[in-house]
C-alpha cells in the first residue's frame, strides 16, 4: 500500500487489515510517500494485535508517485509470494485477503484476482449516483470478462491480488499502474479473474471538478497503455483477450474521437452537401448537453435531482476528460506523482451493491 495524506481514512484502514481471517502468513508493506500530514503518525503507532503477522514501514526519501512506491515494495518482499496491492481509501471486510487468496492457490495458471467494489456514501446531488452506476456496469462486465474468457480487463486498482511471479516493475512516468501490471501478467501466459465473493468497499466521489481531474489523468495513462500493449489488442479478433481489450477499454477510449468525428460529417453534409437534416442533428447535439447542463443547475438550486440529467453531464464530462487526457499524454507526462482524491467517509450512506 502506498499512501500520502490518508490521515482522514488510514486509522480505519489499518483496523480492517488487522482483523483479516487469513490461516497463512500475512505482511504488510506500506510506502510513506512524504506525507505532510499525521499519516506518519499513524503508522507510527500501529502494529497487528496477531504478534505473528509483521507490519513493514517505509517511507520514501521525496516524492516518487504511487507506481514507484508499489516497485519499491515489491523490491522489498520478494517475488515468491503474493501481493494484494490496496489503497488507503478501500476499506476490506474479514475475508477479503482469504477469498482474494483462494483461487490462486486453487489454480497454478491464474495470475491475478480482482475483488467486488461497492460503492458508499452516494448522494442525490453532484455525480456520485452515476459515478455508482458507471462502476457496476465496469465491475459486472470485467466479472464477465473473467468467467468467459479469464481475462478481465484491467483490475479494480483499490483492492487486488498478483502473483510476485507475475509482477513486472512499472516503468517510470506510467500514471495508470494497475493497468499496467495486470496487462504485464498477461503478456506472459497468466490468467485472471475477477471474483463477486471478495467485496470491498469505497467512498464515492461526489465532486465533478474532483473525478474530472482523476479521469484526465487515468486518461493519460491509458494512452501510455494502449501504446505499450497494442500488441495485445490488435488484431482485435486474434484471440479472447484481444476482442476484451479492444471492445472493453480501446473503443471506449476512442469514444471522444468518434464523437467528433461524428460532428465533423455532420458539419460537413450541412455546409459542403445541403443536408438541412445533417445541420439540425449537429445543433441538436450541441444544444442538448449545454442545456442539460443549464437545466440541471438551476434544478438542483431549486433541490430537486433529475438523474437522467445528471447521467448525461456526466458522460460529457468524463468524455471531455479522456480528450484532455489525450493532449496531455501527446505533450509528454513527466511525472506521475499523485494526489488522493478528496471522499467522505465510507460509512455516509448505504452499500451500493453491483447488480
Amino acid at each position: 500500500m502506498a499512501v500520502h495524506n490518508e490521515e482522514l481514512v488510514l486509522a480505519e484502514k489499518l483496523r480492517t487489515i488487522d482483523q483479516q481471517q487469513y490461516p497463512g502468513p500475512l505482511r504488510l508493506w506500506v510506502a510513506d510517500d512524504c506525507s505532510t500530514d499525521a499519516t506518519a503518525r499513524i503508522l507510527a503507532d500501529f502494529t497487528f494485535s496477531d504478534p505473528a503477522r509483521r507490519f513493514h514501514y517505509h517511507r520514501n526519501p521525496q516524492r516518487s508517485g504511487k507506481p514507484a512506491s508499489i516497485n519499491a515494495l515489491a523490491a522489498l518482499a520478494g517475488p515468491q509470494d503474493v501481493y494484494l496491492l490496496t489503497d488507503a481509501s478501500v476499506m476490506l471486510p474479514p475475508t477479503t485477503v482469504a477469498l482474494l487468496i483462494a483461487p490462486l492457490a486453487a489454480d497454478p495458471a491464474l495470475g491475478l484476482v480482482d475483488s467486488c467494489l461497492v460503492h458508499t456514501g452516494a448522494a442525490r446531488h453532484g455525480i456520485s449516483t452515476s459515478e455508482v452506476t458507471y462502476i457496476n456496469r465496469e465491475v459486472a462486465l470485467k466479472q464477465a470478462e473473467g468467467r468467459v474468457l479469464g481475462y478481465p480487463i484491467g483490475p479494480f486498482g483499490g483492492c487486488w491480488a498478483i502473483r510476485g511471479a507475475a509482477y513486472r516493475p512499472v516503468p517510470p512516468n506510467y500514471l495508470v499502474d494497475d493497468f499496467f501490471l495486470c496487462m504485464s501478467a498477461y503478456r506472459l501466459g497468466w490468467r485472471g479473474e475477477s471474483s463477486s465473493a471478495a467485496v470491498v468497499y469505497e467512498a464515492v466521489g461526489q465532486e465533478l471538478a474532483q473525478e474530472f481531474r482523476r479521469k484526465v489523468r487515468i486518461g493519460s495513462g491509458n494512452w501510455q497503455n494502449l501504446v505499450h500493449f497494442s500488441d495485445l489488442w490488435w488484431p482485435p479478433f486474434q484471440n479472447g483477450l484481444a476482442f476484451a481489450f479492444f471492445s472493453h477499454k480501446v473503443l471506449r477510449w476512442l469514444t471522444p474521437f468518434l464523437l467528433l468525428l461524428i460532428g465533423c460529417c455532420l458539419l460537413l453534409l450541412w455546409r459542403v452537401g445541403g443536408n438541412y437534416w445533417a445541420g439540425a442533428l449537429l445543433a441538436i447535439a450541441v444544444l442538448v448537453p449545454l442545456t442539460s447542463l443549464l437545466v440541471d443547475r438551476l434544478l438542483v438550486a431549486q433541490g430537486r435531482h433529475v438523474p437522467a440529467l445528471r447521467h448525461l453531464n456526466y458522460f460529457v464530462a468524463m468524455n471531455a476528460a479522456l480528450l484532455v487526457g489525450f493532449v496531455r499524454y501527446l505533450n509528454g507526462i513527466s511525472t506521475n506523482v499523485w494526489q488522493p482524491s478528496s471522499r467522505i467517509p465510507p460509512d455516509d450512506g448505504p452499500p451500493k451493491r453491483p447488480r
